[in-house]
């Protein structure tokens, strides 16, 4: 079985002697700036679109879609935290470290030398200071609006080769991030999109009802569940009209979408699942890897997992790993300790199809290719691996 990687901008963030502030001033003003702290790189990583890996007292590990999106959340946080006041009087004094390359993902989190390397330059940073490689300036350089000041090579412990480390300054008075947001946006490989649409819609024709989810399509007998086993909730003529879109409930799930998403999704009016609260699909970019993502909140998990119990049940499952190699099956899936949920894929229709849940935020999600090979089904689970990951 190949193992898949993909490039990701990881950051590093620690305050600055930390130790020293809790003995000067002691454990209520430490806490106190250690909850500041905390607050104020979490906005930065939401709305950044970030995903928080890993938290150890003032340290924390992010991984971003990308270089960019990476030194935008570092801008936001140094920011936030020069406007913040400590016990002291000063800024909050925060040093930031951003690496890009390529990782295996594990079920703990990311694992290879450019998570080393970020833990490293964070490592090297002063307070108030973003410090990044010259990886990320070469990403960077030309696509953000900041400036890269040299802090020349240096040697960094357990990396074998000297790292060129770069000061970053947005050149933007009185803002911290870069002129534009979509340098986030995921990776694309393999076929286009139109290709796959055709696909797709063949699919339809001639797989019929075995096409399963494909909600647009199905109607479901008697207002039961689909032909591919999710229960429906078409709304019944007695029912009154629906408000204006966003809702209440569609807006905060919105809100928790992948940014790079959010401005494609709309209300799915045609079969929102059992239970949900709220249903919205997302069309995607021609070139993305999945046609069409669903997200779906739920008011209780116990309605969530009765979804994906139907689905199972449907179309016949079996227990084991998902896997750009494996396209049929059902079990759990983790990344550190940011989510974690069930997950199950499998193909119908000519068509790849994969669902995954994010329990401790009771959403359930499903994303489609149209297209049945094993290239379709690679594409699609390796744009999954990435769109997990920044759920809010």
């Amino acid at each position: 079985m190949s193992v898949s990687s993909r490039t990701n901008g990881f950051l590093f963030a620690d305050l600055r002697d930390y130790t020293r502030y809790v003995e000067s001033h002691g454990d209520r003003a430490a806490a106190a700036l250690l909850e500041s702290y905390r607050s104020l790189v979490r906005a930065a990583v939401a709305e950044h679109g970030g995903a928080e890996i890993k938290t150890e007292g003032d340290s924390f590990y992010v991984v971003f879609p990308s270089a960019s999106s990476a030194v935008q959340c570092g801008l936001a946080i140094l920011a936030s935290a020069s406007e913040s006041t400590a016990a002291d009087g000063g800024p909050i004094p925060v040093g930031i470290g951003v690496h890009a390359g390529e990782t295996v993902e594990t079920a703990e989190g990311y694992v290879g030398s450019a998570v080393n390397v970020a833990a490293r330059v964070c490592g090297e940073a002063r307070a108030g200071e973003l410090l990044v490689t010259d990886t990320v300036r070469a990403l960077t350089r030309t696509f953000l609006s900041v400036g890269f000041v040299d802090r020349r090579s240096r040697r960094l412990k357990g990396i074998a080769e000297p790292i060129v480390l770069y000061r970053v300054e947005s050149l933007q008075e009185g803002v911290a991030v870069g002129a534009r947001r979509t340098g986030g946006r995921f990776p694309r490989t393999g076929i286009g999109r139109t290709v796959r649409v055709g696909a797709l819609l063949l699919g339809l024709l001639v797989g019929g009802a075995a096409a399963g989810y494909l909600l647009l399509a199905v109607q479901p007998p008697d207002g039961g569940t689909s032909p591919g086993g999710a229960a429906s909730l078409s709304p019944s003529p007695s029912e009154p009209a629906l408000d204006a879109f966003p809702n209440a409930a569609e807006a905060d799930l919105i809100a928790r979408i992948p940014a790079e998403i959010r401005d494609e999704c709309r209300r799915n009016e045609q079969a929102p699942s059992t239970g949900a609260l709220a249903s919205v699909h997302c069309e995607l970019a021609l070139t993305a890897e999945a046609d069409t993502v669903w997200y779906e909140s739920f008011g209780s998990l116990q309605q969530l997992s009765n979804t994906l119990t139907d689905l199972i049940l449907a179309q016949g499952v079996p227990r084991g790993d998902c896997a750009p190699d494996v396209f049929r099956a059902q079990g759990n899936w983790q990344v550190g300790s940011t989510h974690s949920g069930r997950l199950v894929c499998y193909q119908a229709g000519g068509s790849s199809w994969i669902w995954w849940s994010y329990d401790a935020a009771r959403t359930l999600a499903r994303a489609v290719r149209g297209g049945d090979t094993p290239e379709d089904w690679q594409g699609l689970y390796e744009w999954w691996t990435q769109v997990r990951l920044f759920l809010r």
